[in-house]
């Protein structure tokens, strides 16, 4: 009776610390809502700690970051064509690499030269500007003068502070022939003004650390060498960054080009048809109701986006945009090898990507 009791005693007891820590995440989490940026140097501090503490780790983590010619065949040395039209592909937040599993081997089959960009996507995305800059200037001499860049998500943002931030100086660098020119951008899925769901990262980054472990990436430190969480910081609606970022002008030698995906039952064509149908079958006095209806329709699939960022998110002043059916991933990659599906945004980047090669 006596060991049951303990027992007993002992389970409250772990349930209690339990529910202590939980409240105490949570109670930090809320703090921290009102200091963003304090957070983000504490994350920073404690990464930067880390480092220096296990140096060899951090050199063996910051190996994989790099940008890297697309393998056709796994394990097979990639051929790389200097002279074939290149194009390279940048993931966002807590991708472990696979979002581009059908774009990469279709642009190979349309004769492309495919570089796959990899950072440690946790880190301050002005931080992974400056990799993205350095790896650009190290293989200028294997990729034709002018690219293209392909951008998911997060990928999008530390392009375009690529292109505008003033202390890269990207186009002083450009025409002093120091990294090979960009002529096009085309973002898929891109918070260009934040999202809320970057405070749920936590859940992105056990997936992104578990692929790591099974493709054999894995390291019992790169959960913090990888960035400790300060991009959720900068993903944020309103957050400094974007507010930097979305304060500069848009590069006007640089053709861009924006895809969002609506994870809604409907998409913007299927209104269109429907409320085109309704207002032939609605009284002339009732077709202001039909206006109201199309407006529900359209704020209902726009703030659902891809069930991640939002379709006004994604919306830059001036650059075009089109919208697909389909949530965050699906839209630009299928969930398993063996799907045969064709992700809506595929052939739109090939498409537009002939309109600049």
């Amino acid at each position: 009776m006596r060991l049951r009791l303990d027992k007993g005693h002992t389970k409250r007891r772990w349930l209690l610390y339990a529910g202590v820590v939980t409240l105490g995440l949570i109670a930090l989490e809320f703090v921290f809502d009102f200091f963003p940026e304090e957070e983000k140097e504490l994350r920073r501090g404690f990464r930067e700690a880390v480092t220096k503490t296990f140096p060899e780790q951090a050199a063996r983590v910051a190996q994989t970051f790099r940008l890297t010619a697309y393998e056709t065949t796994p394990g097979a040395r990639p051929a790389v064509d200097p002279t074939a039209p290149s194009v390279v592909l940048i993931h966002g937040l807590d991708d472990p690499g696979q979002v581009w599993m059908n774009l990469a081997p279709a642009l190979v089959n349309q004769g492309y030269s495919i570089w796959i960009m990899r950072y440690p996507n946790d880190q301050p995305i002005v931080d992974s500007t400056h990799l993205f800059y350095n790896e650009l200037k190290r293989i200028k001499g294997q990729v034709p003068a002018t690219i293209a860049v392909v951008a998911h998500s997060m990928g999008g943002l530390v392009t375009r502070e690529l292109l505008t931030s003033p202390r890269v100086g990207y186009a002083d660098k450009m025409a002093a022939g120091k990294v090979p020119r960009i002529a096009a951008l085309i973002m898929v899925g891109t918070p260009n003004h934040g999202s809320e769901i970057a405070r749920l990262r936590l859940f992105a980054e056990i997936r992104d650390q578990w692929v790591n472990m099974v493709e054999g990436d894995g390291h019992w430190l790169r959960w913090i060498l990888d960035g400790a969480g300060e991009a959720k910081i900068d993903l944020l609606p309103d957050s400094r960054f974007l507010k930097a970022l979305n304060g500069r002008p848009q590069p006007s030698d640089v053709k861009m080009f924006i895809i969002a995906g609506i994870a809604s039952p409907w998409d913007n064509n299927d209104i269109d048809r429907f409320i085109g149908t309704a207002r032939k079958d609605t009284l002339p006095k009732n077709q202001n109701e039909i206006g109201k209806l199309e407006n529900f329709l359209t704020s209902v699939a726009d703030g659902l986006g891809d069930g991640l960022v939002t379709v006004e998110s994604t919306r830059l002043a001036g650059v075009p945009h089109q919208t697909v059916r389909g949530t965050h991933l699906s839209m630009i990659r299928n969930v398993s090898d063996s799907s045969d599906r064709i992700p809506p945004a595929v052939p739109i980047v090939i498409e537009h990507l002939k309109s600049i090669f």
